[in-house]
């Protein structure tokens, strides 16, 4: 496989995830309080995981599988030489690090969230933990997306390019700026960091694609 055909694999299995996490928000969104004045409850989350898991786990199930297409296509095009390494390196990295996300909700939200009320903060726990690896795979997307407006400002002089690879160094340096943040501040920052993280996806996907088609020119 050429790294141009395994950019265009990853190219389109990273619009897939920002097109299933639009999905998700807009019509799963998670747990939500049955009365807004008591606050989220364990039976809210209960309830949740039971009337709605079919769809969150063909949602979860979907972006796993774009997420091992990431990782194989991301070392294919790496190996490939399809522009910048290191930056092929990071997003095949995002990928890993997300499937061990996706595979942690999908193993265990449902069962500790039925667990019971007097295990709610295991259910934080683990949901906490997953977001770790979120937000670290949105951070090697941003350096992703930063390699690769590098690798396409020096290799393609149209201005097409150097506006797309100018916006992909900026979505880039926030989404890691603000993922490294969240690693440390935690839920409080998931959605600045997951809005970065989404915008440097979408150009990392398109300047990633338009570094590799350039190297085979």
């Amino acid at each position: 496989m050429s790294a141009h055909r395994a950019a265009q694999i990853v190219t389109v299995a990273l619009i897939a995830t920002v097109v299933t996490q639009i999905l998700y928000m807009a019509t799963l969104g998670g747990p939500q309080p049955a009365d807004p004045a008591a606050g989220l409850t364990n039976a809210d989350i209960a309830r949740y995981f039971t009337d709605r898991w079919s769809e969150v786990a063909i949602v979860w199930t979907t972006e796993a599988v774009a997420f091992a297409a990431i990782a194989l296509g991301g070392l294919i095009a790496m190996v490939r030489g399809g522009g910048s390494r290191l930056a092929w390196a990071a997003i095949a990295l995002a990928g890993m690090f997300n499937l061990v996300q996706i595979g942690i909700g999908l193993s265990l939200f449902k069962p500790v969230a039925l667990a019971g009320e007097e295990h709610t903060w295991m259910f934080w726990l683990v949901v906490g933990g997953a977001f770790w690896f979120y937000f670290l795979a949105k951070v090697f997307v941003g350096l992703a997306a930063i390699g690769f407006g590098l690798s396409l400002l020096k290799t393609n002089k149209a201005m097409a390019a150097k506006v797309v690879s100018g916006i992909a160094m900026l979505a880039g340096l926030a989404a890691v700026l603000i993922n490294v943040g969240a690693l440390g501040a935690g839920m409080s920052l998931i959605f600045p960091a997951g809005a970065a993280g989404t915008v440097a996806t979408v150009f990392a996907a398109i300047a990633g694609l338009m570094a590799a088609k350039r190297s085979e020119s």
